[in-house]
């Protein structure tokens, strides 16, 4: 079952999902719109504040999230981005989850500004038919992004 806008604010007023910081304009009719906070090529693993067409970057939501042990997320690319040639990696957020997330970001058309501090992705809830095991995963709580060890 995916969860309405209504949904999401009731499971958010009951403190079963927190997004912190969350804007009410960020809650939409079937999901959250989530902002990108920072852009990082991995070879250098600095900053960036351009994406260049053709290349790979991780990026990281400025939202903190925390997901009970029978929600998990499907995170979407917002389709504005999508149609200017950005793509980013299937993702799903298991159940029990809590930090910030980090997305694979791919630039296949778009060549320009890094859309820092916008709304980029966005983010589907589902609820489990029962309670799942809670996430424990290298992921769990982490802050900023984290990159894969090689």
């Amino acid at each position: 079952m995916i969860l309405s806008g209504r949904d999401i604010k009731d499971y958010l007023s009951r403190g079963l999902i927190k997004i912190e910081p969350l804007a009410p304009s960020q809650i939409q009719q079937n999901g959250v719109d989530l902002l990108l906070v920072q852009v990082i090529h991995p070879p250098h693993k600095q900053s960036e504040s351009f994406m260049h067409k053709g290349e790979f970057y991780l990026g990281c939501t400025q939202e903190v999230l925390t997901l009970p042990n029978d929600i998990i997320g499907f995170v979407e690319l917002r389709s504005t981005l999508a149609r200017k040639g950005i793509l980013i990696a299937p993702t799903i957020v298991d159940a029990g989850f809590s930090g910030n997330l980090t997305v694979e970001i791919f630039t296949c058309g778009f060549q320009g500004y890094t859309p820092i501090g916008e709304r980029f992705l966005h983010l589907v809830f589902a609820k489990m038919l029962s309670e799942g095991d809670p996430y424990r995963g290298k992921y769990q709580n982490q802050r900023g992004i984290t990159c894969p060890i090689d």
